[in-house]
């Protein structure tokens, strides 16, 4: 598979263009490199655990507090489970928010095998029996939503509800016009990637989570990704035929919502100005067919089936695929909603006093 194709549908644009190494953080392993102070995890978690779900592998779950039913958060291709440090506190006031960093990125294990599909939703069951959690509402960004349809066909007394964050049935996914490559001078810190990442890509993520998946050297230079890429490609291959068939969303017998940011003629992508001409050209060429096959797999999902809620769908048309990142606040009305988490509460509202001009 071509990395522009993993790239644009799962993940950061860079990562798969640096190059593979075994960096691993401090939670697991020792580090090589140096990372920069602004990597520092400040996050206040209610409690940071590694959950063995396989002889020799561990998976990272973050605690992000809160009382009352559990929501699981799980991850797009390029990322861990920090990527979820602020989005997760928009429902700690009703819910217990935890988060799962899959297996291949760091702190959790990154063993030689077991990224398919099957295996992913195992090692998401395996952490929820270890904690005591019998049900739960899944919340999945990209990628993931492979490991949600599967829990929910598979493990179904352990779902609640299903939220898709751009989680599309991706396993007839064609080849997307592929970004520019990053520059020396992108990669030259911290910093400079992320204003690159916002300006390709539109959008940035937590710096820790960015900081876990990349090696940086004594200068704070980025170089290189602590993903090998045979994980990436074990996991990519994993979600495509023959591996894995389109979903039978008839299967599917819990409430589910997805948040769609279907891809538009008009709005392209936001690195479609910095192409030159004839990479601007094979875009053109290749572009229509990506849209049609978004709006093919949105209407799927939507579709009504007896026997099954209906499915609840919320368009972002031509949006950042990070949706909970870009557009937070329209994000986290829809799912509570969804959630039945009430707006208003009046008994919760207190009147604050602001500082005027003339307070002294």
């Amino acid at each position: 598979m071509r990395q522009s194709q993993v790239l644009v549908l799962f993940g950061s644009i860079a990562l798969a263009t640096l190059l593979s190494s075994a960096w691993v953080s401090a939670g697991e392993q020792s580090i090589t490199g140096s990372k920069p102070a602004a990597c520092v995890e400040t996050t206040p978690y209610e409690a940071v655990k590694f959950v063995r779900v396989a002889p020799g592998v561990k998976l990272e779950v973050l605690d992000w507090g809160g009382s009352g039913e559990v929501i699981v958060l799980l991850t797009g291709l390029g990322d861990n489970v920090h990527v979820y440090d602020y989005f997760a506190f928009q429902f700690t006031d009703f819910f217990h928010v935890i988060g799962i960093t899959r297996r291949g990125w760091l702190p959790s294990s990154q063993p030689a095998n077991g990224y398919d599909v099957e295996t992913r939703a195992a090692d998401d069951i395996k952490v929820l029996d270890a904690l005591g959690i019998k049900k739960a509402v899944f919340v999945g960004h990209s990628v993931s939503g492979s490991e949600l349809s599967k829990i929910a066909v598979k493990y179904p007394s352990y779902v609640d509800k299903l939220v898709y964050l751009d989680a599309y049935d991706i396993s007839l996914a064609p080849t997307p016009p592929p970004p520019p490559p990053f520059t020396a001078a992108d990669t030259k810190s911290l910093f400079a990637y992320q204003a690159a990442v916002a300006r390709l890509q539109g959008m940035r993520e937590p710096i820790p989570a960015f900081c876990l998946t990349v090696e940086f050297d004594e200068d704070g230079m980025i170089t290189g990704s602590s993903i090998p890429d045979f994980i990436r490609e074990q996991l990519f291959q994993g979600v495509m035929l023959p591996d894995n068939p389109p979903t039978n969303w008839a299967d599917i017998k819990q409430p589910r919502l997805g948040i769609y940011a279907p891809a538009t003629l008009e709005a392209k992508e936001p690195w479609y100005p910095y192409l030159g001409p004839t990479d601007q050209a094979l875009f053109d060429e290749r572009f229509p067919r990506f849209v049609q096959w978004h709006s093919d797999v949105v209407s799927l999902f939507g579709e009504e089936h007896p026997g099954s809620p209906t499915p609840v769908v919320y368009l972002l048309p031509g949006a950042p695929h990070y949706v909970y990142i870009n557009h937070e606040a329209e994000v986290v009305l829809q799912m509570r909603n969804f959630l039945g988490i009430p707006l208003v509460e009046t008994d919760k509202i207190q009147a604050v006093a602001f500082p005027t001009e003339e307070t002294p």
